[in-house]
């Protein structure tokens, strides 16, 4: 025998010792089809394959070589990164910040920075 006790009732009909299940309920006020529940805006349009680029398209770029940005071949080559060399320049300025970081109201992102340049 299942459990919960003997069955009740007729296939496709509501059981009748069930009627927990919808009393004081409003099926319809809590079904999306209804407009109880509002769904949610996009956010953006669905992307699809079609909108990817694929290799037998022409280039964006035709005046660019293909080897623009690596270290050989014609084009330019790979950018530098300058936040190092700037980072180093800022090491300057190290005795100007370095006064305030014994002020109890200097934040603590100030004292970062300070130990940020004075790592690099």
């Amino acid at each position: 025998m299942p459990r919960g006790g003997k069955r009740e009732g007729t296939p496709g009909k509501a059981y009748s010792n069930r009627t927990d299940l919808t009393s004081n309920y409003d099926q319809q006020a809590a079904s999306p089809a209804a407009g109880g529940v509002e769904a949610p805006p996009m956010q953006r349009p669905m992307q699809t394959p079609d909108d990817s680029p694929n290799l037998t398209d022409p280039t964006e770029f035709p005046d660019e070589p293909i080897t623009s940005g690596l270290n050989s071949g014609p084009g330019a080559g790979p950018q530098r990164d300058k936040r190092l060399e700037e980072t180093q320049n800022l090491r300057r300025f190290l005795p100007l910040i370095g006064v305030y970081l014994d002020q109890p109201d200097t934040p603590d992102s100030v004292r970062a920075l300070f130990r940020y340049i004075k790592g690099s």
